[in-house]
């Protein structure tokens, strides 16, 4: 009998687990989410509005394993950086749905803080589109549609002598923007690519870090951080705490769901 009853509560249990992220009504939807991210606040107002719980991740592999795996029904994400793990990283998930929040990302400071690093950012920007250099760094990652060369434009000065070498922050799992090479241990992607094209470009030397998004916000705020690099979107709400340069890459969010999900919308979970 004990057997019996053993066996009936592994069952229950197992039925359980199963049902995580489920819409039959009776058990919570879950939602995963990447800690203070634009797509967290997207994911936090869909959760909201349908009356879903969010679990949050401190970077998106983790939050991707938790679709994948079933334990949330579902994510947010930037269309460009789950693009990049479904193609090159051929993980076993699928975009559902239009893009949302079309933004532009741009390098940060603390605000009234480096403004010096901002102006070198600007004017390195805008000389490596124009001579080039952006599409190729682009096209390297599988990306520009769009060409930026122009070779009639007049170089950028932006009046800077570096007086010291910055040290800027980044995130440690957003591909293709960042991400480790297994194979030299080092960190690459568009962001690591750029910023090291806008540093040649302006003269100026800096030290990485790529310790995470939330960390690296947390050291430019400390001033731990010169500045940050991070797949960052620009938005009304963070310009209260830092400042922007000029947008580098356009973006925005779309919903993310496991391959074999029949899921096609958020008002699907809620049925």
């Amino acid at each position: 009998m004990k057997k019996i009853l053993s066996i009936a509560m592994a069952l229950v249990l197992c039925c359980g687990l199963a049902s995580c992220g489920s819409k039959d009504g009776q058990d919570k939807v879950t939602l995963a989410a990447k800690t203070s991210t634009m797509s967290a606040e997207l994911t936090e107002n869909y959760a909201k509005e349908y009356g879903f719980e969010v679990v949050y991740y401190e970077d998106s592999p983790a939050m991707y394993q938790a679709v994948i795996n079933g334990t949330n029904a579902a994510c947010f994400e930037d269309r460009s950086v789950v693009g990049w793990a479904i193609k090159e990283e051929g993980l076993a998930l699928k975009t559902v749905g239009e893009i949302e929040n079309p933004a532009f990302y741009g390098f940060a400071v603390k605000k009234g803080q480096n403004a010096d690093l901002i102006k070198m950012f600007d004017a390195g920007l805008a000389n490596i589109k124009a001579n080039g250099v952006y599409d190729e760094i682009l096209a390297k990652y599988g990306y520009g549609d769009k060409t930026y060369k122009d070779e009639t434009a007049q170089r950028v000065e932006s009046g800077v002598t570096p007086s010291k070498k910055y040290v800027i922050y980044s995130d440690n799992a957003f591909a293709p923007f960042e991400f480790l090479d297994t194979a030299t241990n080092e960190y690459v992607g568009i962001d690591m690519d750029v910023l090291a094209a806008i540093a040649k470009d302006q003269g100026f030397e800096y030290e990485m870090h790529n310790e995470g998004f939330d960390a690296s916000m947390g050291a430019v705020q400390s001033g731990q951080a010169d500045g940050m690099i991070a797949g960052m979107t620009i938005t009304d709400q963070r310009k209260e705490t830092f400042d922007f340069s000029e947008g580098y890459f356009e973006d925005g969010q779309i919903m993310v769901v496991s391959a074999n999900s029949e899921v096609t919308s958020i008002a699907d979970l809620a049925k």
